[in-house]
């Protein structure tokens, strides 16, 4: 009966793949795919990156992966029964040496006190701890990183929300101070429909040649009348008790319309005015 390793590079060859290929296709060291192939499963590596090499392997050269990972457990349980069967010799083997024939000086003293033989002990190996060691460190090394991707991970979904959230939900007082308004000699007529007439308690804004996003505040008390965009053809009209700042994105794309004079603001960019 082929071994694992005998089915897998029979079916390589039968394709016509070589080990370089097979390894840039499945992303394997090309030594690992020797040893798999050689049936020397005892590479340095944590056994369950062994499990995952064979599996793909098999995938890829369209084999029953299910069936190669039977076998594979069958033989790694054969191979722990049998370990556990040669227990003894881990902890060490005592051999029983036959007393010699030699005579004692002294019949009375070998008659009394009878030889029994000589217990040896040899020692133990020390490579199955070794072993075992460093199993438990790869094992931790690669917990440690997915620890590590999943914390980085963490840490750039809350920056990301912190900073969407300080651009929406910042205060007035983080906007830059814009310049004073044009005087109504230098205000120009927006392409846009007027909108119709309004009070003096109330204020009329509109975008011209692009969408601006606002936030309008009532100066006397500190409550926020409105926060949104204002889109092309949709004036916004507002009711105000005295006066209000209005903070903006694009202050060339906005005009104001107050009583019956229109307002652009003289500095382009994000800004803040007051209107009285």
């Amino acid at each position: 009966m082929q071994s694992i390793g005998e089915r897998l590079e029979e079916a390589r060859k039968r394709k016509g793949i070589s080990l370089r290929e097979a390894a840039e296709a499945t992303k394997i060291r090309s030594d690992f795919l020797g040893y798999i192939e050689q049936n020397k499963m005892d590479f340095d590596l944590p056994e369950i990156y062994k499990r995952g090499f064979l599996k793909n392997y098999a995938r890829y050269l369209k084999l029953d992966h299910d069936k190669i990972m039977t076998d594979y457990n069958a033989q790694q349980l054969s191979k722990s029964r049998l370990g556990k069967k040669g227990g003894s010799e881990w902890f060490g083997q005592m051999e029983v040496e036959k007393a010699t024939g030699e005579e004692s000086p002294d019949h009375s003293d070998s008659e009394e006190h009878p030889s029994y033989g000589r217990i040896t002990a040899k020692p133990t190996r020390p490579d199955a701890a070794e072993t075992n060691e460093d199993g438990d460190e790869a094992d931790k090394t690669f917990y440690m990183k997915i620890g590590l991707v999943f914390v980085g991970t963490l840490a750039l979904v809350f920056v990301v929300f912190g900073l969407i959230w300080a651009i929406l939900g910042g205060s007035p007082d983080d906007t830059i101070e814009s310049p004073e308004l044009r005087d109504n000699t230098e205000i120009t007529q927006p392409t846009n429909p007027t909108p119709s007439v309004v009070d003096s308690n109330s204020i009329t804004l509109l975008a011209n040649g692009g969408s601006v996003y606002v936030t309008v505040t009532q100066k006397n008390d500190g409550s926020r009348i409105y926060r949104g965009a204002i889109e092309v053809d949709s004036p916004l009209t507002l009711d105000k008790s005295g006066p209000v700042e209005i903070m903006f994105t694009r202050g060339e794309h906005l005009v104001i319309e107050a009583g019956d004079e229109l307002f652009r603001p003289s500095a382009s960019g994000a800004a803040k005015i007051t209107i009285e």
